[in-house]
């Protein structure tokens, strides 16, 4: 049954236009990066670690603004084939528990932003060689911990943007609401004591190099997280269980 749900869903998204924010997003991160790290001068061969100031160049822009969105966009064009022409009514009139509905529309957010993360990886160990010329080794451990760690920090965050992509049937609602609740993060990431407990900054904190042992998160953020993520799942899902829909 499970693994039904999983190929209808793929059949819906397979030729839509959800490819598009995946690239488009890690593609003007790492061009952002390119021009900044040129004009800047940040990597010339006396950095002691060049990969390092290119990468904080990109996981900024990044982390901050185009994740945080790309996560709200992915989960609206996810909702979306179901508030068109009555598609709600359609796929739940099928034998199929609504647990499992909801639960592989998280799942297939979860690798669209999972594929976005390895794209922006790559692209940036690609320009870096290629068009910076960065000679020095590939940094993999810091790039994984900051990759794994932003991807697992995006997973309250699916929880909340599925939640309202499901409730609204306007695909700009919810990126409208995204674009709103994000500016704040540039502020408030840089706060210690409301950055960790505020979901638009969550993955920018992850993701910056840091010195913590486990990914690049805190305690403190890693617990927000679990606590959050849980939170969000649990009240998306009840949300989805009860809610008479009826488009």
């Amino acid at each position: 049954m499970v693994w039904k749900v999983i190929q209808s869903e793929w059949l819906k998204i397979r030729k839509s236009s959800v490819w598009f924010p995946v690239i488009l997003a890690p593609l003007l991160t790492i061009a952002i990066g390119v021009m900044g790290a040129r004009h800047g001068q940040l990597l010339n061969r006396t950095s002691s670690s060049p990969w390092s100031s290119y990468y904080l160049i990109i996981v900024v822009a990044y982390s901050l603004l185009l994740l945080p969105l790309l996560t709200g966009v992915l989960a609206s064009v996810i909702c979306r084939f179901e508030h068109l022409s009555g598609g709600w009514k359609q796929v739940l009139a099928f034998p199929v528990p609504r647990t499992t509905i909801y639960c592989v529309k998280f799942l297939y957010v979860l690798l669209l932003v999972a594929l976005a993360q390895v794209l922006m990886m790559f692209g940036v160990i690609g320009t870096g060689l290629t068009v910076l010329h960065i000679t020095s080794s590939i940094p993999w451990q810091l790039l994984l911990r900051s990759i794994l760690g932003g991807w697992l920090a995006c997973i309250p965050f699916i929880a909340l943007q599925l939640w309202v992509s499901m409730w609204w049937k306007s695909f700009g609602a919810p990126f409208a609401l995204n674009v709103i609740l994000t500016i704040p993060a540039v502020a408030v990431a840089h706060s210690s004591r409301f950055g960790p407990i505020y979901p638009w900054a969550q993955p920018m904190l992850a993701m910056l190099p840091s010195g913590h042992q486990f990914l690049n998160v805190t305690t403190k953020t890693t617990l927000t997280i679990i606590v959050s993520g849980i939170l969000l799942v649990a009240v998306g899902w009840f949300h989805f269980q009860k809610r008479d829909i009826t488009s």
